[in-house]
């Protein structure tokens, strides 16, 4: 599945219809991944809307980007399950090395973190974000594919991964350094074997 867009000015809807809240939230993903700055105004007039309306739809700017964070967290992790299966053997430590490697990749993500540091950290590692969310329930299901005899000693330990492999990964971003997908994912599955051990806590 293909992430980058051609040019995010070509995904204007038909003038024959009037745009929609999707139609808002589609243009506003097509601008990011083209690693271009996710702007109200520009948006609005793009889709031939009042500011008004686009906030009445969306509520804030950072609500938007919520929501445009969550949908490609829901790729991205569609993706990185589909290798994940493929190496049952290393399931959690290929959907790790998928994940990482796919986003540290993305010009668009890149882009967001590199003008907005601040916000992009409180996006992608807040408790409430659409990131985390989701990104939780991915590995959750792995978890729940691969271990589900040991799901007392693994509870929890979903959120415990995707912290370690977010933060990791954007913070390293960020400071201006070059993240490892090979090293975090040897964390996690370091991770994963004490979990699976009882040396780590529950929950």
């Amino acid at each position: 599945m293909s992430l980058v867009p051609p040019t995010a000015a070509t995904q204007q809807p038909p003038a024959f219809r009037r745009a929609t809240e999707e139609d808002a939230i589609a243009l506003a993903r097509e601008t990011f991944l083209a690693d271009e700055r996710v702007d109200m105004n520009t948006l609005a007039g793009r889709l031939g809307i009042s500011r008004a309306t686009l906030h009445r739809w969306v509520h804030t700017r950072e609500n938007l980007l919520d929501r445009v964070l969550g949908q490609l967290t829901d790729d991205f992790m569609a993706d990185g399950l589909d290798q994940a299966r493929r190496h049952p053997e290393d399931a959690v430590g290929t959907l790790a090395l998928s994940v990482v490697r796919a986003t540290a990749g993305s010009p668009g993500l890149r882009g967001f973190a590199a003008r907005e540091p601040e916000l992009s950290l409180r996006l992608l590692l807040g408790a409430d974000g659409a990131v985390r969310r989701r990104a939780v329930a991915g590995v959750e299901t792995l978890l729940d594919e691969r271990y589900a005899d040991e799901a007392a000693r693994l509870e929890g330990f979903g959120e415990t991964i995707v912290e370690v492999v977010v933060a990791m990964q954007w913070a390293t971003l960020i400071a201006g350094d070059e993240p490892s997908a090979e090293r975090i994912a040897g964390i996690v599955r370091a991770l994963l074997a004490g979990a699976r051990a009882g040396a780590l806590p529950a929950g």
